[in-house]
């Protein structure tokens, strides 16, 4: 049956060529005179290419900007530092104002100390620096201690007027003279001028001021009973005065015996060297009061 089935046809078998020269049966039906219309559907001669999308023509265009991440040969993320915390930056700061403001205000307190003073801090443009500190270490501990013992030495010394070189003379009284800044002589003289427009015209120690006025004459005026506004002269040792002598403005008078005045380099009473303090004095021996009519 299998060799029935699917042999294979022979071109030169002799059934076959039977077979073929049988004629072909005619088929007289109407329907196989009809032309067969075959309907299916055209297929495009090309390919119709479908846009679905645009892509813009730079790509990776963002509003925001962003830091690429660069992938090294280890395939790991490069480890980004984090930024400290926003409270630590601002406490960090806040420490840094503080410490200036400290500073500030300690160069202000040692600039209007008697101590800043004494290590050139201070300088007068109309009378000179009177700084007595030459060559200053850096060392602080040391700049403390020269300024304490100058200081000292000024407020023992008070008075004192160099410039007279133990003689005195007398001026017209056009200009101040070269009082040592500081010192209670170099106030006198400027705070007097200030009330009076009067310079003092003589030279000489604070103690030698009774003896200036007299000599110089020409309306200054020399009493023991209190004046305003006038200098007032107290001797060596009176009422804590130093061995020159102290010399004052006085400022107010309080009673017959007491005056208020104005001072420089008076220790007593929170004032100090080239620091202006008010302080009371009675009246009594050794207190002379000068002024010009």
């Amino acid at each position: 049956m299998a060799s029935k089935n699917h042999r294979q046809d022979n071109p030169s078998d002799p059934a076959i060529e039977e077979r073929s020269t049988e004629a072909i049966p005619v088929i007289t039906d109407d329907l196989a005179a009809q032309p067969l219309s075959v309907t299916g559907r055209q297929l495009a001669a090309q390919p119709q290419i479908v846009i679905t999308r645009h892509l813009p023509a730079t790509l990776g265009t963002t509003t925001s900007q962003r830091m690429p991440i660069v992938i090294k040969g280890t395939m790991k993320k490069p480890v980004i530092p984090v930024q400290p915390p926003h409270r630590k930056r601002r406490l960090v700061v806040n420490l840094v104002g503080v410490g200036m403001l400290f500073l500030v205000l300690a160069l202000t307190f040692l600039i209007v100390s008697p101590v800043g003073h004494e290590i050139g801090l201070k300088f007068n443009p109309l009378l000179g620096n009177n700084s007595l500190v030459k060559g200053t270490s850096a060392n602080p501990s040391s700049l403390v201690a020269q300024a304490t013992a100058i200081a000292m030495f000024n407020e023992q010394n008070d008075g004192y007027d160099p410039s007279s070189n133990g003689a005195q003379y007398t001026t017209n009284g056009s200009g101040s003279l070269d009082w040592p800044v500081g010192q209670c002589t170099y106030w006198a003289n400027l705070r007097y001028h200030q009330l009076t427009g009067f310079w003092v015209n003589w030279s000489g120690n604070a103690d030698e001021w009774v003896t200036g006025a007299r000599v110089a004459g020409n309306g200054w005026n020399v009493t023991q009973t209190p004046h305003w506004p006038s200098i007032i002269v107290m001797m060596p040792y009176v009422q804590l005065a130093s061995s020159y002598g102290h010399v004052a403005v006085v400022e107010k008078i309080i009673n017959s015996t007491t005056v208020e005045t104005s001072n420089m380099n008076w220790s007593a009473d929170g004032g100090g060297f080239d620091i202006v303090s008010l302080v009371n004095f009675t009246v009594g021996s050794g207190v002379y009061f000068v002024w010009h009519s």
